[in-house]
């Protein structure tokens, strides 16, 4: 799942909730579902029962999507 997007005038009012619940329920007993979220929008998608990956990797070559979404070892 690549993110959820509602408009900003119409958040807050439970649709993305709605969207992921039913999304979430099509699927089944499917036995993972994985999701990459914009970042800043990590904690509703945890209230929404998604937890962090121990591992989760990924090549950007996109250097823009590289540098929001992809840790650096950079002290």
């Amino acid at each position: 799942m690549y993110d959820v997007v509602v408009h900003r005038d119409y958040q807050g009012r439970g649709i993305a909730r709605t969207l992921i619940d039913d999304i979430i329920q099509q699927l089944g007993d499917v036995s993972c579902i994985q999701l990459i979220a914009t970042t800043g929008n990590e904690s509703f998608y945890e209230k929404v029962g998604f937890k962090k990956l121990k591992t989760g990797m990924a090549i950007y070559k996109n250097p823009q999507l590289a540098e929001e979404y992809l840790e650096t070892n950079k002290p």
